[in-house]
């Protein structure tokens, strides 16, 4: 009798109650993304007639995905533009960098990027453009055939 009179003590109750708390609360922590990696790509620049700032997102068969910029200003077909990828579990941030170009080439308007390191999985994509000082986010799940537009502001 004296060892079951524990269970209706206060300290008793106090106990279990911060025990019950400690593991939900190690539950509920969240686990590392991993590691994070940069990733440098370059681009094919075209002209499409397209002036409108806005990012394209193609999730293409064999698991990669499209990125189309459109409304590249300040670029010719002798400059290059290019990413710098940021790649933390599944956000991915892109910054673009520009390099003009010889201005006796024609202008370039659209840069078409090849993203090969995705999964079939749903990222959260920020796209940056320092120099034009535009931005865009867009939720991608990457599963063929998908194919988002989303204006940079």
């Amino acid at each position: 009798m004296i060892l079951l009179s524990i269970f209706q003590s206060v300290e008793f109750y106090v106990i279990a109650v911060v025990a019950a708390a400690a593991i939900v609360a190690f539950m509920s922590v969240r686990q590392a993304p991993g590691p994070v990696r940069t990733i440098l790509l370059g681009s094919t620049l075209s002209t499409t007639g397209d002036t409108t700032p806005a990012i394209e997102l193609e999730c293409l068969d064999d698991g990669s995905v499209m990125l189309t910029r459109h409304g590249v200003t300040g670029v010719t077909e002798a400059g290059a533009v290019s990413a710098a990828i940021t790649v933390k579990g599944f956000d991915v941030k892109i910054e673009e960098r520009i390099v003009a170009g010889n201005p006796a080439y024609s202008p370039a308007d659209t840069a078409t990027f090849l993203l090969d390191f995705m999964g079939a999985e749903h990222y959260f994509i920020s796209y940056v453009s320092q120099q034009a000082d535009l931005f865009a986010a867009v939720t991608l799940h990457n599963r063929p055939g998908i194919k988002t537009r989303k204006a940079l502001q």
